[in-house]
Formats: C-alpha cells, sequence, structure tokens
C-alpha cells in the first residue's frame, strides 16, 4: 500500500544513502559514457548490483545464460557465476562472492565492486555526477607498503587482517607498475567518533561510499568495516575507555577500500546502520554479564547484569511447559548453561546465544509462569520479576491492582468472553490478491504473497487461542476493498485485522513498520498502538507509529475496531528479504497475535 511522504524527516531517516547520494537515481559510467540504466542501481547486504547486460553492451564480453548458469567470456578471462550461488570461477579458480546474483524483474544483477575488481577496473564515486565511474584506465596501487606486507584484495582471516595475495599478482603480472601513494589532506572518511552509551556506539562520518563489509574476528577480537569507494587518506587513530572498544583504527586497503577497525575486549555482536544525515552508526550489543534466577522476599525473579536494560520478548510455550526470554540485542558474555533446578516451579533454567543480536533464556516449568517489565535495582542491575499463574492471570491481577488505584472505574471496550480468546469472532484480511499483486519488490516479489502468508500463519495462532477466524481471503484469489468489511459484518466479527506490506513514492527510500486505524475511533486507536507495539517488538524494524486515516474502504465499510498493518517496506531491498522468509513472516504474526491477546486482556471486563 503507498503513501505519500507526510514528514521530510521521514524521509530523511530511512535513506540508505548520505545526503550526496539522495537527490536522484544514482548514474554509471563506463569511461565517460553514461550507461542507459532501466531501473535504479540496487544495494544489497552494503554491496551495489549491476546489470549483467552492462558488461556486454559496453565492456565487450560475450554472455551466455543458461537456466541459472552465467558466462561472462572476455577476450583474456571467463567469468562464470551461478544465480543464488555466492561462488564463482574466474579462469577456473574459485572466488566467495559477498552477494550472490539475482534476477530481479527479469534482469540478472551481479555484484559491482567483485566485477571491478575481476576486470581490473577502477570504481569511483563522482559526487559532481551523482554517480559511479568504472574506467578502464590501469588502476593505481595502494602503495608499495601494502605490497610488501602482503595486503591485497583478499578478506581477512584469522591469523590477520587480509590474505596476502598481493605477492601473487606481482608475479603474474611482472610488468606491472606500481605507483605510490601520494598522501593528501582529502578525507572521505571526515571523522571517527565514538558516541559512547549502552551499546557503545560509533558514528563514521562519510562524505560517500559506494558499499561496505563488516567482518567480527575472535583473535584478538575486532570488529572490521571495509568501506568501498572512499577517497582520500584515513582520519588518525582513537583510543577509547569502553568496557566494549579500546581503540578504532582506520588504513587505506586499497585504490578503492578504507578499512576501519574497532578493537574490542571481547568478541560481541553489532549493527550497522545508515546514518540519517549520511555515514554509518555502528551500535555494539548490550553486554549481559551475569544471569541468575532468585527468590527475593518471597517472590521469584530472573536478575541480570548489563550495560542496559535490553527489550525482553517473552513467549510461553507448552509440550513441555516452557517461559522464553528473548533479550534483544544482547551478548551473553558468560557461557551458556543448563542447569536442572528447584525453586518455585522452574524445574530447568538455561541461556545461550540464539543468534547474533539474541540471548535466549528458557525456564523449563511444572506449572504456569508469567513475566512483568523489567526493573532496575542499580546501576548495571536489573530483574525481571516472574508470576506465578498463567498470563491471562497476570492480567487479571494487573487490572485489579489498577481498579483499586483509580476507585473501580474502568472502561469496557470488548465484551468478557470465557478463555484467552474464546468466544472473539476476528476477520483477518490479507490485503491485495488475484489481479491485484499490490505493491512488488526489486527482486519480482509480490506483496499478495508476503500478505497471505503472514495472515494464514496468524490464523493458525488465533485459533489455537480459541478465537474463531473468518478470513477475507484464503488463497490467491481477487476481493474488492468494499467488500472485505462487508465479510466481517457477515461473520459479526469482533476485531478487524488488514495485513499489508509497504511501499513508498520515492521507491527503495523508507523502512520500517507502522499500523493505520480508522481516524476519530479511539477504540481502533488503542487497537493499533498495542499491535504497533508488540509487532515492533517481535521483528524489530524501525517504528513508524500509528497513524488515523479516514479515506480507507476497509474502515468505512463497518464500525468494527479496524486496523491495517503495514509490516514493513517491500520496496526496500534489505526489508524484501525479510519479507520473503518464512521465519520472519511467522515472527510478523506471532507479533500480531501477541498484540490482539494483549488489547483484549487489557480491556476486557
Amino acid at each position: 500500500m503507498k503513501r505519500p511522504a507526510l514528514i521530510a524527516f521521514f524521509l530523511l531517516s530511512f535513506l540508505l544513502f548520505s545526503p550526496s547520494l539522495a537527490d536522484a537515481s544514482l548514474k554509471l559510467f563506463v569511461d565517460d559514457v553514461e550507461v542507459a540504466l532501466q531501473r535504479d542501481l540496487v544495494m544489497i547486504n552494503g554491496n551495489y548490483m549491476i546489470p549483467l547486460w552492462v558488461f556486454a553492451e559496453h565492456l565487450g564480453a560475450q554472455v551466455q545464460v543458461d537456466q541459472s548458469h552465467l558466462q561472462i567470456v572476455f577476450p583474456d578471462q571467463t567469468i562464470q557465476m551461478q544465480l543464488g550461488a555466492e561462488l564463482a570461477l574466474v579462469d577456473g579458480k574459485e572466488y566467495k562472492l559477498e552477494v550472490a546474483p539475482q534476477l530481479l524483474d527479469g534482469e540478472i544483477i551481479v555484484p559491482l565492486r567483485f566485477m571491478a575488481d575481476q576486470r581490473h577496473l577502477s570504481l569511483t564515486y563522482i559526487q559532481e555526477l551523482n554517480g559511479f565511474r568504472l574506467s578502464r584506465k590501469a588502476p593505481r596501487f595502494s602503495g608499495l607498503g601494502s605490497l610488501l606486507s602482503g595486503e591485497g584484495l583478499g578478506a581477512p582471516t584469522e591469523g590477520g587482517e587480509a590474505q596476502p595475495v598481493g605477492s601473487e599478482r606481482e608475479e603474474k603480472e611482472p610488468g606491472a607498475s606500481v605507483v605510490l601513494y601520494e598522501p593528501s589532506t582529502e578525507r572521505g572518511l571526515k571523522e571517527i567518533a565514538f558516541l559512547g552509551g549502552p551499546r557503545a556506539t560509533i558514528f563514521l562520518d562519510l562524505e560517500s561510499y559506494t558499499g561496505y563489509q563488516t567482518y567480527l574476528l575472535e583473535h584478538p577480537a575486532r570488529l572490521v568495516i571495509d568501506l568501498y569507494g572512499v577517497n582520500g587518506d584515513p582520519p588518525p587513530a582513537l583510543e577509547v575507555d569502553s568496557p566494549v572498544v579500546s581503540s578504532i583504527r582506520a588504513s587505506r586497503f586499497d585504490e578503492q577500500t578504507l578499512r576501519v577497525v574497532c578493537d574490542l575486549q571481547a568478541p560481541t555482536g553489532y549493527q550497522v546502520l545508515p546514518a540519517p544525515e549520511g555515514g554509518l552508526t555502528i551500535e555494539f550489543n548490550y553486554q549481559l554479564t551475569a544471569l541468575q534466577l532468585e527468590e527475593v522476599e518471597g517472590n521469584l525473579v530472573l536478575s541480570f547484569a548489563s550495560s542496559a536494560a535490553p527489550e525482553v520478548h517473552t513467549t510461553y510455550l507448552q509440550n513441555p511447559l516452557r517461559l522464553v526470554l528473548d533479550f534483544q540485542d544482547t551478548t551473553l558474555m558468560t557461557r551458556s548453561f543448563d542447569l536442572t533446578v528447584n525453586l518455585g516451579p522452574v524445574v530447568r533454567f538455561r541461556a545461550g546465544q540464539h543468534s547474533p543480536s539474541v540471548t535466549r533464556v528458557v525456564l523449563e516449568l511444572s506449572e504456569p509462569l508469567a513475566s512483568l517489565p523489567i526493573e532496575e535495582r542499580a546501576a548495571g542491575s536489573f530483574i525481571v520479576p516472574l508470576f506465578q499463574g498463567t498470563a491471562s492471570d497476570l492480567a487479571a491481577y494487573l487490572r485489579t491492582q489498577q481498579d483499586q488505584r483509580s476507585g473501580g472505574e474502568g472502561t469496557e471496550l470488548l465484551p468478557v468472553q470465557e478463555g484467552v480468546l474464546s468466544g472473539l469472532v476476528i476477520a483477518v484480511d490479507p490485503g491485495h490478491g488475484g489481479s491485484d499483486p499490490g505493491t512488488i519488490g526489486y527482486r519480482g516479489t509480490f506483496e499478495k504473497d508476503v500478505n497471505l502468508a503472514i495472515s494464514l500463519y496468524l490464523g493458525e495462532l488465533l485459533s489455537e487461542a480459541g478465537a474463531k477466524v473468518v478470513y477475507t481471503r484464503d488463497s490467491d484469489v481477487y476481493v474488492s476493498i468494499f467488500r472485505r468489511p462487508e465479510i466481517a459484518l457477515e461473520a459479526q466479527a469482533d476485531l478487524f485485522v488488514s495485513i499489508h506490506v509497504n511501499s513508498h513514492i520515492e521507491r527503495g527510500r523508507a523502512r520500517g513498520t507502522e499500523t493505520l486505524y480508522r481516524a476519530g475511533d479511539p477504540i481502533s486507536e488503542r487497537f493499533a498502538r498495542i499491535v504497533q507495539d508488540e509487532l515492533v517488538k517481535a521483528i524489530t524494524l524501525i517504528d513508524r507509529r500509528i497513524w488515523g486515516r479516514n479515506d480507507l474502504a476497509v474502515f468505512n465499510g463497518s464500525d468494527i475496531p479496524s486496523i491495517l498493518v503495514e509490516v514493513g517496506f517491500l520496496d526496500h531491498p534489505d526489508e524484501e528479504v525479510l519479507l520473503r522468509a518464512p521465519g520472519f513472516q511467522e515472527a510478523a504474526a506471532q507479533g500480531i497475535f501477541n498484540g490482539i491477546v494483549r488489547f483484549y486482556l487489557e480491556n476486557k471486563r
């Protein structure tokens, strides 16, 4: 579903590029000839991609495509690749690709920097032209020092910063001339700033860049960021007083690449984000240094030590009975453990690094247990209070406490039903369908397919919780936007939830999650706010908040409490990758489900 830019701030906040790259579509030049691109250049995982036909039309290659197999034949070189495979053969020698070739809207795209390296082409960003130039002029080496030290175009290894491939090039090309690097005052990376904070944030003030790649190494612990298309000399090294980072240094890796190395106290997870004002922000995970289950004044709590309190997502599972707590953006600095305990209803207590950004704590139970919000006991010391009972029992207890504080006044928003969602009728509306594909992603993903997948996952969760689910469509068929609220009315639905993914008038610029509601309806507004909160917690995309709308047929066709969830932006290449993944679709459905349950429990009497 499309919405125009409302405020310039939101556009700027979600740009992938620095302001110099944001004014218009990026151009591509081969030497001094502009390439007539059919669509904007795509960035995937920090790497720009180039259409395969450019090498045939502008660089003298014969391109052969046999189903998924690609062969690019130059007079002096043959490059073989395969769609979806991160492996290439160059004259029979294997190379690992940072991004696999893709088929996008009928056009094959391949990694721009890899192809430039293999053809010994100079790749630079030209500020005045707002575009990249591939030049067939002989590229300048970084300098004799890098050749003698063994640094070349390889990726970092555990034993050092790079594989020593420079000397091999000298043997293969004995006649190649080496031009010493001449220092200058120009800096494409203007400054490295350590911002500190609970996540030890670093800001790289970049004038422009053509891509980046990161490597987390362990011996010694360091994060390496290779910045492609960054000209000029590196800024000076920075010593840091932090429990996470000890120093940050930069050096020129080759003609096209500036390398930034963050020396770490210990390996830890991280996230690299484009900054709204340009450049890159690196946020390291919270450091979880202690974790303990204990009784405090007769109450069971999970205590932990951390640089700050992260978000904790909880899931209640059965067979066996478990309470799962996922600490977001967190690294477990101690060893994983799995302990048998006998403390209240907890019979087993285990913790480990579930993913690079999530520390997972699992409590196996003999009886139900629910968690309350985090409380801070002292600087760096926190607890998660645990309530012996189900989530429904906890909601009833909290409601009683609230009623006692407010004198018993409350607002009845939904009829009282038996069980968690038993007796509720919920209309689930997968947006678009059939002849209406909705928005289409860079990789050819149809919105209608993503909407249906998430909706079916959501319907399963709702049914398991006792609700009666009515779909406006449960297959790839067209349903009028005016018919959808009628289906909900005919089923006497208590709630209406429409599932969509987003797009922006400036394709590929916006990111994040938002939820729409019927303007002027306080119940729908509250419903939207709770679902938005739980969905953002579940999928951790940017929170674009909630918006009231009075121009949508799915809202105006009934008076049922109604929301429309825009899970993410399908026209953003990074978010399209997520939205295509079944695991992410399930997580989105779980977040929406959590919001529905929370809304119901908080507002029934």
